[in-house]
């Protein structure tokens, strides 16, 4: 391959491949891990907001741990795709609260009560990189979001097998950590 236009989608095939092929037991174990260490991550920050994933196409599931920042008092919310070439906008939303899915099958809130962009975000990351370099599924919503000021704190999760290299772009930032199952990068 040549071009970083011919890396990235073959990388993204064979890494969603990768992805759908782990054994959903090995999954939920290590969602549970990731879990504990993003709550971990999270203790020592003064975050009133955060803005988080609902899991599609076998992302790590952190329901477990949104229920417990819910109760903690966290506002959360979840990603809402307005506009094809625009940032995500933010609708809060609450374990419990009625979800629908979005044009490209991604949940949700049902009734959307738009916040400012949150203090922090967890996204989900395809793959990444050990610079904590994101791999998107190439829509470049989060990068369009990062891009808005004051950008939030970043915090990219991911199983630590799809770890990879990839050339990046100007546009492309470090996230500030990155956590899979085996800790915090």
């Amino acid at each position: 391959m040549d071009t970083e236009h011919d890396i990235k989608p073959q990388l993204r095939h064979s890494l969603l491949d990768l992805r759908g092929s782990l054994a959903d037991t090995a999954r939920q174990g290590w969602d549970s891990q990731i879990c504990e260490h993003v709550e971990h991550y999270l203790k020592p920050f003064p975050f009133a907001t955060l803005g988080i994933y609902f899991s599609v196409r076998n992302e790590p599931e952190l329901l477990d741990l949104y229920i417990r920042l819910s109760q903690s008092g966290i506002i959360l919310s979840l990603p809402v795709v307005q506009a094809s070439q625009a940032p995500l906008l933010f609708a809060r939303w609450a374990p419990g609260e009625p979800l629908v899915s979005d044009r490209f099958g991604i949940p949700t809130p049902s009734v959307r009560h738009f916040v400012s962009l949150p203090d922090a975000l967890l996204i989900p990351c395809l793959g990444f990189t050990r610079e904590r370099f994101r791999l998107g599924y190439g829509g470049g919503f989060y990068d369009r979001t990062l891009e808005q000021l004051p950008r939030p704190h970043t915090i990219g999760v991911s199983y630590s097998c799809l770890e990879t290299s990839f050339p990046t772009q100007e546009h492309d930032v470090a996230l500030d950590c990155l956590i899979t199952e085996n800790g915090i990068l």
